[in-house]
């Protein structure tokens, strides 16, 4: 994944588990970083029983 500001290459920092909370939208994030411009990005992995909630969420309303 490049950079948004510079183009260049990120540089993976380490991924971060979420499971623990149990109602969250998100299982996992990344950090990344740019060694040429110094921007942080962070990338959030949807949480597979939320991805769940939201379809049904909306067949329910879309049924309707």
């Amino acid at each position: 994944m490049n950079c948004w500001h510079c183009n260049t290459e990120l540089i993976w920092g380490g991924d971060h588990d979420l499971d623990d909370f149990d109602e969250a939208e998100y299982s996992m994030v990344t950090n990344l970083s740019c060694p040429r411009c110094h921007s942080y990005v962070e990338v959030y992995y949807p949480s597979k029983n939320y991805e769940n909630e939201q379809e049904a969420t909306t067949e329910n309303q879309t049924s309707n």
